[in-house]
């Protein structure tokens, strides 16, 4: 039986399925009003599955459009959608929390690159089975893999995203090692709960304010090592994609724990530390810095469990096979 799916990822429609005939036509969001919107989302509903990627105000658009639609049959997948604690301190913020929660009722599945997903259950009602895990790739596959290497003698910190600087800056104030900190300007990390006060820096802490383009990765190529401090409030996967490209260059990962690395790295891939805690970081980092055996032993582990995630291919083999395998359970 033909099967016909809707979505923004593109790179869906170049998967490979034997022995079913599967269409996937494009889905993309289109401007205009809320009526606009929902015309646009109706005739996504009209197959079989709709698969939003990480595009939060699509899914609400794709979820209410159901709600309004009670004859729809597409089965609404989402990928990747990346939430927040919600603060819901005041009559707003918890209405606005209500809506979501109400909307995510609409949705069948929730693709997510992690396991842990108690937060998403806690804060959001998302009921533990309509989760499926897929692994996550190497972001710029290509360009990784091309990218020489060498060992400038410092520890890298880079990314937006739940990053937690100030635990890092308190880990190494007074351990005299070279840091660089690669992130993007305070407005941009603002909206991705980060924050990077770059008032009585150590000395030899340097912070370079980056654009997002692909030299981002020429900065991890030249560490010794790479430290990830996320968030201890994190629910979701921040920083997976920072620390698998710096695992696919061979880099020493070390990150705090949380959804991103539990149930997800294997034993010895990534020195792994209790978030929020600047003791357990600077130890971890001193450590690693100066004993080359064991950090090689960790960045071999970690580049072998990077490199066997592949890229966009591989990632998007894997979604398809949760939606044929959905699809197949509901059949029997």
């Amino acid at each position: 039986m033909p099967l016909t799916i809707a979505t923004n990822l593109r790179e869906l429609a170049a998967v490979p399925v034997t022995g079913e005939r599967v269409t996937v036509v494009p889905f993309s969001r289109v401007a205009g009003g809320l009526r606009t919107r929902l015309a646009a989302c109706r005739q996504a509903l009209a197959n079989d599955y709709v698969v939003v990627n990480c595009s939060p105000a699509d899914l609400f658009d794709v979820c209410l459009a159901k709600l309004l639609s009670p004859g729809a049959r597409a089965r609404i997948v989402s990928l990747d959608t990346v939430l927040p604690v919600p603060h819901a301190d005041s009559l707003p913020a918890r209405f606005k929390l209500w809506v979501k929660r109400f909307l995510f009722r609409q949705v069948s599945l929730f693709i997510e690159y992690f396991r842990q997903t108690d937060g998403y259950e806690l804060h959001y009602g998302i009921p533990r089975e309509r989760f499926r895990y897929v692994p996550f790739k190497i972001n710029r596959y290509e360009r990784v893999i091309a990218t020489p290497t060498r060992d400038d003698g410092y520890i890298f910190c880079g990314g937006n995203t739940r990053r937690d600087f100030k635990t890092l800056i308190d880990a190494v104030r007074d351990l005299p090692l070279p840091v660089t900190i690669v992130t993007m300007d305070d407005a941009v990390i603002a909206g991705h709960g980060s924050e990077l006060d770059e008032r009585q820096l150590p000395a030899h802490v340097r912070v370079v304010r980056h654009d997002g383009s692909d030299s981002f990765l020429d900065y991890i190529a030249a560490a010794r090592l790479v430290a990830l401090p996320i968030r201890r409030e994190n629910i979701s996967a921040s920083g997976i994609g920072v620390y698998l490209a710096s695992m696919a260059l061979g880099k020493c990962v070390v990150i705090s724990e949380g959804p991103a690395v539990n149930g997800v790295v294997p034993p010895g891939a990534a020195v792994i530390v209790p978030p929020e805690d600047p003791a357990a970081l600077r130890a971890a980092i001193e450590r690693v810095y100066h004993d080359a055996a064991g950090r090689q032993a960790v960045a071999a582990a970690g580049q072998a469990y990077a490199l066997s995630l592949g890229g966009e291919a591989q990632l998007c083999a894997s979604v398809m096979a949760v939606i044929l395998a959905d699809r197949a359970g509901r059949a029997a």
